[in-house]
């Protein structure tokens, strides 16, 4: 019988603006997910980490999905929509 520690973990890396970084890490650490910094960017404020996960552990999975949507919800917030300029409000 196959465990989870026996299966192999996957890993994933993630650029983390240091705006939203107590919010990835509480998930991160909620769902006892691995993880370290690989690399640190002062230009843009943000810490490169990898996560190592199960695939197969839907806690896993959902984890790294809202890790994925507060990101995209982050570059959202601050790049805007592309089509900002072409919006008219009336």
């Amino acid at each position: 019988m196959e465990t989870n520690t026996t299966k192999p973990a996957q890993t994933s890396s993630h650029s983390i603006p240091m705006d939203v970084f107590m919010d990835i890490v509480r998930i991160l650490l909620n769902n006892t997910l691995d993880w370290h910094v690989e690399g640190i960017n002062e230009k843009e404020n943000s810490l490169l980490i990898q996560v190592s996960y199960q695939p197969h552990l839907p806690r896993h999975r959902k984890a790294l999905e809202n890790i994925q949507s507060i990101l995209a919800d982050y570059g959202y917030y601050i790049k805007g929509s592309p089509n900002d300029d072409a919006e008219q409000y009336g």
